[in-house]
């Protein structure tokens, strides 16, 4: 049971000072500003959970929204008629090249969807089947075309194909269909143009069976060597380069040079070993006496006529 209160006697009470009513007072109005702030505080807290537990709810929502719309996305790109090839466009860095054959070749992957198509594969797909493709780039071009740019090996010099003591005939002719030799040694057969009239003429004898288009009748590392001899005969000899015969199974080539003189190579020793047996000959006999040719291939000798 709780005594009421009842006000002190007076000779208990003691005299307040000012000091202390303003020490009391003080307190009172700090009490009351720290109720207001732990009032702020907590509801402070309880807006930043809230907030919390929105945010992540929405993190998980817009996560599965996401990856609906990415299923979505490749269902459409897996199913979409209008990313099915329609069109092939092909593009030729040379003249010679038939687009008409390159369209054949590419038929196949019309009607396939676009996305699903690896370059490589039809870069694979042109090798395969035309021998003499230097470089093939392909681009996408959505939704339904493919764009193809085919470039060929160079042509290095064209061809007069001579049976046994066949002479090479008029290769002047724009517009024929005349033999050609590429830069990797494949052979090929394209109409001449005005730009490849001048390209050099190599005369090619002792072949066995007349080469089929694509054959690779003179190796690069050949036609290096061939390369490297008339440059030498040009720039150290001074000589005029006039023609160029090369005799596939025997392995060697004859260089034709001014007052129709020919210089007998082979591809048993070296072009300088070669070369300097021919100095040797400048050097001990006279070069003026020379009518026909001068073979070079002979290991001990050079023997002329």
């Amino acid at each position: 049971m709780l005594i009421p209160a009842r006000r002190i006697p007076k000779r208990f009470s003691r005299p307040v000072s000012r000091e202390t009513k303003l020490l009391i007072q003080r307190r009172r109005k700090y009490s009351r500003s720290r109720r207001l702030h732990d009032f702020l505080n907590r509801f402070r807290r309880k807006r930043i959970k809230t907030v919390k537990v929105w945010i992540k709810s929405s993190l998980k929502w817009l996560i599965a929204i996401f990856a609906s719309l990415v299923i979505l996305f490749f269902g459409l790109l897996s199913f979409s008629p209008l990313l099915k090839i329609r069109e092939i466009r092909v593009t030729r860095a040379n003249a010679r090249l038939d687009i008409e054959e390159v369209q054949r070749i590419l038929s196949p992957f019309f009607g396939r969807h676009l996305f699903f198509i690896s370059p490589h594969e039809i870069t694979k797909t042109l090798k395969d089947s035309i021998d003499d493709i230097n470089k093939a780039a392909v681009k996408k071009n959505y939704p339904s075309r493919l764009n193809v740019l085919v470039e060929l090996d160079p042509l290095y010099a064209r061809l007069a194909i001579l049976g046994p003591g066949e002479e090479a005939s008029d290769l002047s002719q724009t517009g024929a269909i005349a033999d050609f030799i590429t830069g990797k040694g494949s052979y090929v057969t394209a109409p001449v143009l005005q730009a490849e009239e001048n390209l050099p003429v190599i005369k090619l004898v002792d072949w066995g069976v007349r080469p089929v288009k694509g054959d690779k009748l003179i190796s690069a590392e050949f036609l290096s060597e061939v390369e490297s001899a008339e440059k030498s005969l040009s720039e150290q000899f001074g000589h005029t380069i006039t023609d160029l015969t090369v005799f596939l199974r025997a392995q060697e080539y004859h260089i034709g040079i001014e007052k129709g003189i020919e210089l007998w190579f082979d591809r048993v020793s070296s072009v300088d070993e070669q070369l300097k047996k021919y100095k040797t000959l400048l050097r001990n006999a006279d070069i003026s006496k020379v009518e026909s040719y001068i073979d070079l291939r002979l290991s001990d000798r050079v023997v002329y006529k």
